[in-house]
């Protein structure tokens, strides 16, 4: 099933009226509330789902290789300056694919993530200033890559934007540009809000496991799982950027590497990262302890095979994970901060042979335990590698088509651009958990 079949509200085909009276189709749709009249070209629907579209021979916008065309001006959001909200704008250029393996989105909705309210308030991932932010979102590809690829135009993917450097990839504006190992197609029966809710979570998820703490990820059914350990160990070092290299080619040895049965405690285990840690992580064989507030979660994530032990007490947490793993806890990863980190570091045990390992995604402990490897999450690899990025996107992809991951709850929140300010303080003030929140644009 095609994603215009499966999604009533995408449509790969419109018919143009030119001025002479002839008509032509086009073979994508931008996005319904786009221009009913360019410089006088009217676009009319080819069925009653269709929405508009408009040809660039007849306005101000530039074409790529492939020939499609795009607008010159889309709305976003711009942040002019820390501890301020963002501010929209309907003038904002539409970015332009200039390498091969780049293409170009119309986003159909964003997902928020705590970096995008805890950047501007703290003053950290803002490398510029007008900033365009936001890292999730799913859409139609309106510009194809010109390199192979799977990925077509008309094609409803997700992205993960982890390049939070190049505006051009950032989710908050109706057009962005993706490299094309950054997304995966949808899978019919998972809709845009969805997919917007999971890209940087799961990639986050997947390095946390792959490269941090050298899990091969689960096959799925003819695909097998990607190896991140090995993969790269195999491309050059040059291409791995120098901040990150030490933790892909030497924080875990191949002895150290994690076999059926092992444990691994995941502490903060009602984030989205953690969803996909857990339910990963057991689908390769390990047993996974969730320390979590299970007055708040323990419904949800009651009956997925993991053992449930309450946050409220961090010590006497540590305790029964100490007495749960007889002591032999080497797989620890914190999704909350520094504090809980300390606490998960605490419970883990060493030889001398074999060192623990502790993954913070959030933060690492001030203070060391000897026999405690600590690991930071090497996201550029994702952009930087394209086979990291190509692999991770397929297994997710084949993981949806086969409905093999439960995914996070997701609230909607409408609006458009204009709204996410209001949400993300509804996130500043600790009244999102356990769920996503959503813009539909």
């Amino acid at each position: 099933m095609t994603a215009a079949a499966a999604h009533p509200h995408v449509s790969r085909n419109a018919v143009l009226l030119q001025p002479d009276g002839s008509t032509r189709k086009l073979p994508f749709l931008l996005k319904g509330e786009e221009q009913f009249l360019v410089n006088g070209v009217q676009a009319e629907p080819e069925d009653e789902r269709a929405f508009y579209a408009h040809d660039g021979s007849h306005d101000s916008g530039y074409s790529s290789p492939r020939g499609s065309w795009l607008p010159q001006y889309q709305q976003a959001l711009v942040l002019h300056g820390l501890r301020q909200p963002y501010t929209w704008t309907s003038t904002h250029p539409v970015p332009e694919a200039l390498r091969p393996d780049e293409l170009v989105v119309k986003i159909e909705a964003v997902g928020l993530n705590p970096i995008d309210w805890k950047s501007v308030d703290y003053g950290f991932g803002i490398p510029e200033l007008p900033y365009v932010a936001g890292r999730d979102f799913a859409g139609v590809v309106v510009q194809a890559a010109r390199t192979a690829s799977d990925i077509r135009e008309g094609d409803l993917v997700l992205g993960a934007s982890t390049d939070y450097r190049d505006l051009r990839k950032a989710a908050y504006q109706q057009y962005a540009v993706a490299l094309e190992h950054s997304v995966t197609r949808l899978a019919a029966h998972v809709a845009p809000e969805q997919g917007a809710a999971l890209g940087v979570a799961y990639v986050a998820a997947a390095l946390a496991l792959g490269v941090c703490v050298g899990l091969r990820l689960p096959d799925l059914s003819a695909l097998r799982g990607p190896d991140l350990y090995h993969l790269v160990r195999r491309v050059s070092p040059s291409q791995l950027p120098e901040d990150i290299r030490t933790e892909c080619l030497s924080s875990i040895e191949a002895h150290e590497r994690p076999e059926h049965g092992d444990w691994v405690v995941i502490w903060g285990g009602s984030s989205t990262s953690a969803l996909f840690l857990s339910q990963m992580a057991q689908m390769a064989g390990l047993r996974v302890i969730l320390v979590v507030d299970t007055a708040k979660h323990g419904a949800r994530l009651a009956g997925r095979g993991c053992m449930l032990i309450d946050s409220q007490n961090a010590a006497r947490a540590a305790d029964i994970i100490r007495g749960i793993t007889g002591d032999s806890l080497r797989y620890g990863i914190d999704t909350v901060g520094r504090d809980t980190a300390t606490h998960l570091a605490s419970c883990m045990a060493s030889d001398a042979t074999r060192r623990a390992h502790l993954v913070g995604l959030a933060a690492v402990p001030k203070q060391r335990v000897d026999g405690v490897q600590y690991h930071a999450v090497p996201v550029k690899v994702f952009h930087a590698v394209p086979e990291v990025g190509r692999s991770l996107m397929d297994w997710l992809g084949k993981a949806l088509e086969l409905d093999a991951l439960a995914l996070p709850s997701v609230t909607l929140v409408h609006g458009g651009l204009g709204a996410i300010n209001a949400a993300l303080d509804e996130m500043r003030k600790g009244l999102v958990s356990g769920r996503r929140l959503v813009v539909p644009l």
